[in-house]
C-alpha cells in the first residue's frame, strides 16, 4: 500500500510538471490564474494533450506488455520485442502504398492488422518450441521483429518511401495536439477490457491444462489478449512512434516487488509506466532546452540500463 501512495504522488508531481516544461514560459500557474488567453490557448491545444497523451500511451502499453507475459508466459516478451510494432510499422507502409491519402483511421486499420497477425504467428511459433529457455524465446523475438522491419525497409526503398518509415520510427511526444490524438480514444476499451479479463489472463499463464480444468476457454482468453495487445500497440505507434523497452522492464520491475497477480498489479503497472515516461519525456525537453531530443532515445538508454539489470539478476539467480 505505501509503494503504491509513492507512486501515486510521483504521478501527480510530474504530470503537474509536464504541463509546464515547455519552450514558451507564457504558460504559467500565474498566467493563468490571471485568465490569460494566450497562455490557456497553448495549455488546452498543447501541453494538456501532450500530458495526457504520455499517460494513456505509457499505461496502455506497460498493461499490453504484462498481457504478453502472462499469456505467453514469459518475463521477456513485450510488443516491441516480439516484432508487433515491427508489423505496425510494415502494415502502415502498405497502407500507405495503396490508399496514398489516407486518414489515420485507415493507417489504425492495417498496422492493427498487420500487429494482429504478427503477434498470432509469433505465439504460434513459440508454442511449437519445446525448448523455451526465458532468454531463448526473446531472441528468436528480435529476430522475428528485425526480419519484419528489413521487409519494411526494402519495400520502403524500393517504393521511395523511406522517409515515411524514418519519421513513424521516431518516438515523440513533440507533435501531439488535440486533432492528431484522437485516434487514442481507441485505447480506452481495450483498457477497460483488460481489467475485465485480468483473472483469465492470470489463470491462462499457468498453462493451457489448468485453465481447461477451472472452465476457462483457454484459446478465446489467449486470442483476446492478442487483440487487446495489437489495438494497443498499433495506436500508440501510430501517434507517438516507438517506446522502446516499455512493455517489457514496467511488467517486470512491478511484478519484482509486488508478485505476478495480474488484475492486483494493473493500476500499479500503469501508474509506474506513466511516471518513467512522463519522467523521460521532461528530461528530454529540458537536456538541450530550447530544443528537445526524441524521448524514445532517451527511453533507449534508461530503458536499456534497467533491462540489462533485469537481465543480469534474472541469470545470477537461475546460475
Amino acid at each position: 500500500m505505501k509503494k503504491r501512495v509513492f507512486i501515486i504522488i510521483a504521478f501527480i508531481v510530474l504530470f503537474i510538471i509536464s504541463l509546464f516544461v515547455g519552450v514558451s514560459n507564457k504558460v504559467s500557474i500565474k498566467s493563468l490564474l490571471n485568465g490569460n488567453h494566450e497562455a490557456w490557448n497553448l495549455f488546452l491545444s498543447s501541453r494538456m494533450p501532450r500530458t495526457v497523451v504520455i499517460v494513456l500511451t505509457a499505461s496502455s502499453l506497460s498493461i499490453a506488455g504484462l498481457i504478453m507475459q502472462t499469456i505467453s508466459r514469459n518475463k521477456f516478451i513485450s510488443p516491441s520485442t516480439v516484432g508487433t510494432t515491427d508489423a505496425a510499422a510494415l502494415g502502415v507502409l502498405i497502407g500507405y502504398l495503396i490508399f496514398s491519402n489516407q486518414n489515420i483511421y485507415i493507417r489504425f486499420i492495417f498496422a492493427f492488422t498487420f500487429a494482429l497477425v504478427s503477434s498470432f504467428i509469433f505465439i504460434n511459433l513459440i508454442n511449437k518450441i519445446k525448448f523455451k529457455n526465458i532468454i531463448y524465446i526473446p531472441l528468436i523475438g528480435l529476430m522475428f521483429g528485425g526480419l519484419l522491419s528489413a521487409i519494411t525497409s526494402i519495400i520502403a526503398y524500393e517504393t521511395n518511401m523511406l522517409q515515411v518509415i524514418s519519421s513513424l520510427r521516431v518516438g515523440t511526444f513533440a507533435h501531439i495536439g488535440v486533432l492528431n490524438s484522437r485516434i487514442l480514444i481507441i485505447l480506452i476499451p481495450p483498457l477497460i477490457l483488460s481489467f475485465i479479463y485480468a483473472a483469465k489472463f492470470n489463470i491462462v499463464g499457468v498453462g493451457e491444462e489448468f485453465a481447461t480444468n477451472l472452465g476457462v476457454n483457454y484459446k478465446r482468453v489467449l486470442y483476446v489478449g492478442l487483440v487487446l495487445t495489437s489495438i494497443i500497440s498499433a495506436a500508440s505507434f501510430l501517434v507517438v512512434g516507438p517506446l522502446p523497452f516499455l512493455g517489457l522492464i514496467i511488467p517486470n520491475i512491478v511484478t519484482l516487488y509486488l508478485g505476478n497477480n495480474v488484475k492486483k498489479n494493473l493500476i500499479d503497472v500503469a501508474l509506474f509506466g506513466s511516471v518513467f515516461v512522463l519522467l523521460n519525456d521532461i528530461f528530454s525537453r529540458i537536456i538541450i532546452f530550447p530544443y528537445e531530443m526524441s524521448v524514445g532515445f532517451t527511453m533507449g538508454v534508461t530503458g536499456a540500463i534497467i533491462f540489462l539489470f533485469l537481465i543480469f539478476r534474472q541469470v545470477k539467480r537461475n546460475g
